[in-house]
């Protein structure tokens, strides 16, 4: 297991053009539903999550970024969603090469521009950056995310009540996007469990998962407080 610690790169990475596509899901410690897609406060005043981007295609300049590479942020913040008060580290795809693993650092670090910037203009801490073994698998039923020895994690569709039968509910133009605008599948998870990564621990298993898939771009600007083109 490599670790690195965050840093800004002097190099106007700002100038470099990227773009991920693929799928995004998140297990949190929120009721089914997740308010913070609302702009509202978590369920109990806090959020703990696991949340994981199944890299499908994707470049930062010359530098391909496909394959199946993931990245998993173990988060924590108090209070609104919409605060200064994220404390986050990264778990990124070991099987990424060196010039993938800078990319991915560079991009999700918001040093590269686009949401991730918004993201880190709203963090307070980087617990720090690991490069690790995973397996992360995303299909219509089941969502999963296994870091050895740090996460455990399997979310699916939420289907009590009046779903109808074989459909999933979703929310379309959801008021705040986790990445993208686009179609929010609402999931619980099955298994939401933390054991050491970056000193959390946590068993959340049976409350909130979502899935969304993505589309992000850099380095332009990006806000979640005003409504996107």
């Amino acid at each position: 297991m490599a670790t690195e610690t965050a840093g800004t790169d002097p190099q106007g990475t700002q100038d470099t053009q990227w773009r991920i596509q693929g799928d995004w899901w998140d297990l949190c410690n929120c009721a089914i539903g997740c308010p913070c897609i609302f702009g509202s406060e978590p369920t109990h005043g806090y959020c703990e999550g696991v949340l994981t981007w199944l890299i499908r295609d994707g470049n930062y300049g010359d530098v391909l970024l496909d394959g199946g590479l993931a990245v998993v942020l173990i988060i924590h913040f108090e209070g609104s969603v919409f605060e200064k008060n994220r404390e986050f580290g990264f778990l990124i795809d070991d099987r990424a090469s060196p010039e993938q693993r800078e990319a991915l650092k560079t991009i999700f670090l918001g040093e590269a521009g686009g949401a991730f910037a918004a993201w880190a203009d709203l963090t307070i801490s980087v617990d720090g950056v690991e490069f690790v073994p995973m397996k992360v698998s995303l299909d219509d039923e089941e969502w999963k995310v296994e870091v050895p020895g740090l996460v455990e994690g399997l979310g699916g569709p939420h289907r009590k009540f009046m779903v109808p039968e074989g459909d999933t509910c979703r929310i379309y133009n959801a008021p705040r996007p986790e990445v993208t605008p686009g179609f929010v599948t609402l999931g619980r998870a099955f298994k939401n469990v933390v054991t050491g990564a970056f000193g959390r621990k946590w068993d959340w298993s049976e409350r909130s998962a979502k899935w969304i898939p993505f589309d992000m771009t850099g380095p332009d600007a990006f806000t979640w407080r005003k409504p996107l083109d």
